[in-house]
């Protein structure tokens, strides 16, 4: 699906990944690097990076693991386009998450970040991951968990003040909101045997990003009482002190209270048994 509501993968503004992370920055992006990295710290061959965006991920796993033979794929061939003209020795591949082009066991390792919540076919992406690794094959990824119990935006989900569901659908495209169980249980079903898991995007991370998106949906022309240019100025006060805070409060706290995100490794099932969700053409 490549456009969902006022979302479009192929709008310039929309795409992610054009930043630089580093494996020592104090950053939310810096976790999810060093927690890839843990995951295959035994792994060798080739690896699938879904949802590469502009290459930030791709890029930095090439930096720390040059022995790697990574593939980045994306959707938007807008954003695989600037992941070329920034790293033109980076193999690259548009594709759908749910329907890929490879042979069944033809992957050591497959990773995503953030990608999960935006595909509508969600179950038959994991059963795909999970037939092109190799048996014994790891997975590691990210998934937000805005679905969960206890989080600001469960807490907001019939909101019509702060409709933090509608504007994350609207401006980046979020279409699922999981909560770890159902993480786990689809997990499972596509053959894929959780082994390692961490609780991120804690308290400060989500008020962060709940005034993140209420700055977007104000910019863009939203409704509201006070006006732009005093929304963009409270965020930009509030983010002064949550940009650090959110790393410290992942950093110190890696539980499950208050968490809406998920830093998991999975590895695909020696005798698989993920359900087939139709035939590839």
């Amino acid at each position: 699906m490549r456009r969902i509501g006022r979302y479009d993968v192929e709008d310039p503004s929309k795409i992610q990944g054009r930043d630089e992370v580093q494996v020592h920055d104090r950053s939310l992006a810096s976790l999810r690097l060093r927690h890839a990295l843990a995951a295959l710290a035994g792994v060798q061959g080739r690896v699938l990076l879904l949802g590469c965006g502009a290459g930030r991920y791709l890029r930095a796993l090439s930096r720390e693991r040059r022995d790697l033979n990574i593939l980045g794929a994306d959707l938007s061939r807008v954003a695989l386009r600037e992941a070329r003209r920034r790293s033109p020795a980076h193999d690259l591949i548009c594709l759908d998450a749910s329907l890929l082009p490879f042979a069944d066991g033809v992957f050591d390792a497959v990773l995503f970040f953030d990608l999960l919540e935006h595909v509508p076919e969600h179950r038959r992406m994991l059963s795909e991951i999970a037939r092109v690794l190799r048996p014994g094959g790891v997975l590691h990824a990210f998934v937000p968990l805005e679905g969960k119990p206890g989080t600001v935006y469960h807490l907001l989900r019939r909101s019509r003040r702060i409709p933090i569901n509608r504007w994350k659908r609207d401006h980046v495209g979020h279409i699922n909101h999981f909560t770890p169980e159902e993480v786990f249980r689809e997990l499972w079903e596509a053959g894929l045997n959780v082994e390692d898991r961490a609780y991120g995007f804690h308290l400060v991370s989500q008020i962060h990003d709940v005034v993140d998106y209420w700055q977007r949906e104000r910019s863009s022309g939203g409704e509201g009482l006070l006006p732009p240019a005093m929304v963009k100025a409270i965020a930009r006060a509030v983010f002064i002190p949550t940009w650090r805070l959110s790393y410290l409060e992942d950093r110190l706290y890696r539980g499950r209270h208050l968490a809406a995100g998920l830093h998991l490794t999975a590895r695909r099932c020696i005798s698989s048994r993920h359900v087939d969700f139709g035939q590839r053409n």
